[in-house]
């Protein structure tokens, strides 16, 4: 929601703080506070991404992850999660499906 933006843009803005008017607490984050965050990008195959403001992008090192090829993700799958062969090309079919 954009109240948690908003909330994370304060924090992470030059004055590091968040004032919490519900409950009338200043919350200052630890010194060496850092966020590392996702997402996938407005306008592309996902529904209901909106546009994040250029002042609230330029808080984060943007890095663009392209899609892997399917022989690659049915490598990963198979050795990283040790799933059989047979449910790796179930995953994928159900995942070119969505």
């Amino acid at each position: 929601p954009s109240e948690v933006l908003e909330a994370l843009n304060r924090l992470l803005d030059d004055n590091r703080e968040l004032y919490i008017p519900d409950t009338g607490v200043t919350v200052t984050p630890h010194p060496e506070f850092m966020v590392f965050a996702t997402q996938n990008p407005a306008g592309g195959p996902y529904g209901g991404r909106k546009m994040l403001s250029r002042a609230f992008r330029n808080r984060f090192t943007e890095i663009f992850v392209s899609e892997l090829p399917r022989d690659e993700l049915a490598v990963v799958i198979q050795r990283r999660c040790e799933v059989p062969p047979s449910f790796v090309k179930t995953m994928l079919a159900v995942y070119e499906d969505l």
